[in-house]
């Protein structure tokens, strides 16, 4: 699997929305891909800290609905 479609699949992945065939081979990839790797420790890292900075508050559906869009809509360009 090229990155592409690797960073197409973080979402579902953190999600744990992702089959079983695709998780294995997401993991395995992030394990030799840096650039993936770091994408995806990135995006962790985000969601943790707004998490906790939100974590008495509730967020405005709507404000977690257009975060959750976006984050899926995300799109790189890898280059070799």
């Amino acid at each position: 699997m090229n990155c592409e479609k690797i960073i197409k699949l973080i979402s579902d992945y953190i999600d744990k929305q992702i089959e079983e065939t695709e998780k294995e081979i997401f993991e395995e990839h992030i394990k030799i891909c840096k650039k993936c790797e770091s994408i995806l420790n990135t995006i962790e890292k985000t969601l943790f800290l707004s998490k906790s900075i939100y974590r008495n508050k509730k967020i405005p559906q709507k404000v977690e609905k257009s975060l959750y869009y976006q984050i899926k809509k995300i799109k790189i360009r890898y280059k070799k």
